[in-house]
């Protein structure tokens, strides 16, 4: 999430705003008992930012019915997404209408919450290396229990982002049966040869004009690598240009040269990874939706909005890129789908964040990946609706993961705690353009004060000295009168010179969180060295107070910043703050820039969360490191070749250095859609696999932590602890005593057995000369034990041990034996008998102390001697037999 997405929710909401509301107050009146609404809004405060139609999401206090859909009709409110069934999840329902409308319906007591949605084109917003990192390849040699390889097959999962460059070739899968031989078209070299040879698709030996085939070079070398460039057939224009519908093609590199032979066939890439992508029709407002199979032969979505553009498509290549064994990038999941939700980006195509959810919940998502990131004009606490529709979203079986956001070392974050009564200081900075981070003058600053402690912000006193040496002018201080309830702002006047305005609210949320929100605006002072502009707050108790800052030039990096009292805590970002929200760090696995491998990156945000929740959920690779895919149209154009460190070109197809808790993200989500391929049933744990089989090392330190959260993402474990069992039980070494019984005794065997699921039952099985018999043995510790009743003199009892696990797998033994004699012993043997998965056994016997008058070995030499006997005798028997019968049948 980087540069230009910036991280605002309500900006457009706040940039039109500035109403002014009754009950004016000063800043040093005492307001007794808490004022402040949670649940409540002023409608007509929000037509300057919505017009004559509002949307917002609600949730009721009772089930939908007839009646109250009525009610709305007769209120002339309408649901967002067409109609009741598509515009809601679980009990919240995305409507829209007048403000005269929504007050009505708030009037009569059927809302529980409502609030404005959330217009978020100013949201913020190594595949290589990185898939072996989390151990995503060897998830791909698992087998699911339909037998099928685990790459996310059949699942599809959401991407709430700035689009998709669908078309790029890395986002299309591999046909299972489209493979074609390629042809020389001059005298034969063995080598290939860009825009003159080509590809036999009619199967009759001879190129035509539209089997030739172009490469996209794209470290410009002149030549075609088969592992990271790409290949299509000119078959539509004739151009040497990629059009719309003409094949592009993988290559079986036989030769592991990466490079072209001959006899390497060709694998055309013929159906797209995204199945479903939505926006909003920028003239009719309307939802408006390409679907593969349907009408994505052609779109005009782009994903190269100035705000965010590329951001979707790097994230896309990251979930699901690539495609097996023909490629060096390939994503998580390459066999998952893509549901692309453009909720940032062009803002006349955007869509809210709450109607983002609902089309994913109504389009079949089986995972939810918000590539969003904010953290002003939010409680953090978890209490929006936004928060809760997530929250209700994983209580129904769909992941939802979240990055924590990138503001680790930013300073965009303060902490403090003020004595009661006292007036106390927080400097804050107004930088003016630096051309990087700063483009152009700063316009507007957006502040939030929280604080989760039992106190009235309606009791406090705010204000703003505001340093003017730039003009220059004196400081001054501007008193608030904050208006009462969320976005409810209250202008104080003008300041001039030079002319600026601020305005200001307080609320709570539900959670018993306090907001004072702070908007400043206009032809602002900027600050480069101290004296810096002041944040002055009295408060008349002990309280914890969090202060957080943006503004509308600058992203995660740079503008407006603290310049005291910074703290590099409590920085998850919303929407991941929700409850169950599976929140995501970040660290490095290449080390280009910005940190050695394994270490967390600095960016990384940091939690708890602001009420001391433990919210980090666990890290993925995404520290300045991870290749994927590019899109015309970044922001970061340099970001192409990784800041000169990578050898890609600006091109269709090519790929980028990408980076940020938004790179995280996509391996989370791609884990989470391996796990489901498995097992379709257990959404709503996915997010506590994923953390329990997270790797803790030197790095991460003893978890949990705030940093790291459970550790590092392991997706095989992860995807191990629901794949189907195929190892059998394993046994050890048994125990038999005594060694050898008289008539008199009865043996116990007692053996090791281990299973990497869960054992079943454990057999003993035993020949007592006539039959075999099935005992069950009983656990005892980490040891078996069943017993063998005691036999006839001179029995020779042979005996195995059979096992199975929970998953039906059997493991067994080797064949053991001893012969019941009529002497004394009290020996006891231990013999190892290691199991293979192939169920062969190999074994061996510790030694033994027999207390008896004649050896053991002696004992089994006489017992060998009279088996021998008695298998000479045997075959006497037989043939006398044989003869006497062979006689009788000659004399007939």
């Amino acid at each position: 999430m980087h540069r230009k997405a910036f991280c605002l929710v309500f900006v457009t909401f706040l940039a039109a705003s500035g109403a002014f509301v009754a009950g004016y107050h000063t800043s040093e009146a005492t307001v007794t008992g808490n004022q402040v609404p949670t649940g409540s809004l002023d409608f007509f405060s929000l037509t300057k930012t919505f017009g004559d139609s509002i949307p917002v999401v609600v949730r009721f206090n009772q089930p939908m019915s007839a009646q109250l859909k009525n009610t709305l009709r007769v209120l002339d409110l309408t649901f967002c997404l067409g109609s009741a069934d598509a515009s809601h999840v679980g009990p919240f329902y995305l409507i829209q209408g007048s403000p005269g409308g929504l007050t009505t319906l708030q009037g009569l007591g059927v809302i529980s919450e409502v609030a404005p949605q959330t217009p978020s084109h100013y949201l913020e917003s190594p595949r290589d290396l990185s898939i072996p990192e989390i151990g995503a390849d060897a998830v791909w040699n698992l087998e699911d229990y339909l037998g099928s390889n685990v790459t996310g097959e059949g699942i599809l999962i959401a991407d709430l982002d700035s689009g998709v460059d669908w078309r790029h070739p890395d986002l299309w899968f591999p046909s299972a049966n489209r493979t074609y031989s390629w042809l020389e078209s001059g005298p034969p070299d063995a080598t290939f040869t860009n825009g003159t040879d080509g590809v036999d698709l009619d199967d009759d030996g001879v190129i035509s004009a539209d089997e030739v085939l172009y490469c996209l070079d794209l470290d410009q070398n002149g030549q075609y690598n088969t592992r990271f460039e790409w290949v299509w057939a000119d078959t539509i224009g004739q151009n040497a240009f990629p059009d719309y519908g003409e094949p592009f093609f993988v290559v079986n590199d036989t030769s592991g040269n990466g490079l072209l032979d001959l006899g390497e066939p060709l694998t055309e890439l013929n159906q797209p990874k995204t199945k479903y992508i939505f926006e909003k029709d920028p003239l009719l407002g309307t939802v408006r939706m390409w679907e593969r199979n349907v009408n994505l032969t052609w779109s005009s979505h782009r994903d190269d909005s100035a705000a965010g553009g590329g951001h979707g498509t790097a994230v896309a290549g990251i979930l699901l890129g690539g495609q097996i064994g023909f490629r060096d990038y390939v994503g998580v999941a390459p066999g998952a789908e893509l549901l692309m939700i453009r909720v940032i980006g062009d803002p006349n195509t955007y869509l809210t964040i709450e109607e983002g959810l609902t089309i994913a919940n109504n389009t079949g998502a089986d995972v939810i990946l918000t590539e969003i990131g904010s953290w002003t004009y939010h409680y953090l606490d978890g209490s929006s609706l936004v928060e809760q529709m997530i929250d209700q979203l994983v209580a129904d079986g769909i992941p939802v993961i979240s990055p924590s956001g990138n503001l680790g070392g930013k300073d965009k974050h303060s902490l403090f705690n003020p004595p009661p009564g006292t007036p106390f200081q927080v400097e804050f900075s107004i930088p003016p353009p630096d051309g990087t981070y700063v483009t152009e003058d700063i316009a507007e600053v957006y502040i939030t004060v929280l604080s989760v402690d039992p106190i009235d912000f309606s009791s406090c006193n705010f204000s703003l000295i505001m340093d003017r040496s730039m003009v220059p002018a004196p400081p001054i201080t501007v008193y608030l009168h904050p208006g009462l309830g969320e976005f409810n702002w209250f202008a104080e006047p003008i300041v001039a010179p030079p002319g600026f305005i601020i305005e200001s609210f307080i609320s709570q949320s539900s959670r018993g969180t306090s907001m004072l929100g702070i908007w400043i605006h206009g032809v602002l002072p900027t600050t480069v060295a101290p004296p810096f502009h002041m944040l002055n707050v009295t408060a008349p108790t002990d309280a914890t107070f969090h202060g957080y800052i943006s503004d509308d030039q600058s992203s995660w990096t740079g503008g407006c910043t603290w310049q005291t009292m910074v703290s590099d805590d409590y920085e998850i970002c919303w929407p991941s703050t929700a409850d169950t929200a599976l929140s995501v760090a970040s660290y490095h696995t290449r080390g280009l820039y910005g940190g050695a491998i394994g270490t967390l990156a600095s960016f990384s945000s940091r939690g708890p969360r602001i009420d001391d929740i433990a919210k980090q959920g666990v890290a993925a690779p995404g520290g300045y490191d991870v290749i994927s895919d590019y899109a015309n149209g970044t922001p970061w154009q340099s970001w192409y070749n990784g800041e000169g460190l990578l050898p890609f070109g600006q091109s269709f197809g090519s790929y980028r250095l990408f980076s940020g808790t938004s790179a995280s993200g996509p391996h989370v989500a791609g884990t989470a859609a391996l796990i489901l391929q498995v097992n379709p049933s257990i959404g709503t744990i996915v997010p506590d696999i994923i953390k329990s089989t997270a790797t803790e090392d030197s790095f991460t330190g003893a978890v949990h932590n705030s940093l790291w959260g459970w550790g590092k993402l392991n997706a095989f474990e992860a995807v191990s602890q629901v794949a189907p069992d195929t190892e059998p039980p394993v046994f050890g070494s048994h125990e038999r005593t005594p060694l050898i019984p008289t008539s008199a005794q009865s043996v116990t065997m007692n053996v090791s057995v281990s299973d990497n699921d869960a054992l079943d039952t454990v057999i003993l099985s035993y020949y007592n000369g006539t039959h075999w018999n099935n005992v069950t043995m009983s656990p005892s510790g980490s040891f078996y034990i069943g017993i063998i009743p005691a036999l006839p003199n001179g029995t020779s009892v042979d005996y195995w041990f059979l096992a199975n696990d929970t998953s039906g797998n059997w493991g067994v033994t080797g064949v053991f034996n001893y012969v019941v004699l009529d002497t004394t012993t009290t020996t006891t043997t231990t013999t190892t008998t290691g199991t293979t998965s192939s169920g062969t056994t190999t074994s061996g016997t510790s030694t033994t102390t027999p207390a008896t008058t004649a050896s053991t070995d002696e004992q089994l030499d006489t017992l060998r001697l009279a088996l021998a006997l008695s298998v000479v005798f045997a075959f006497i028997v037989l043939y006398i037999v044989y003869s006497r019968r062979r006689s009788a049948s000659g004399q007939g």
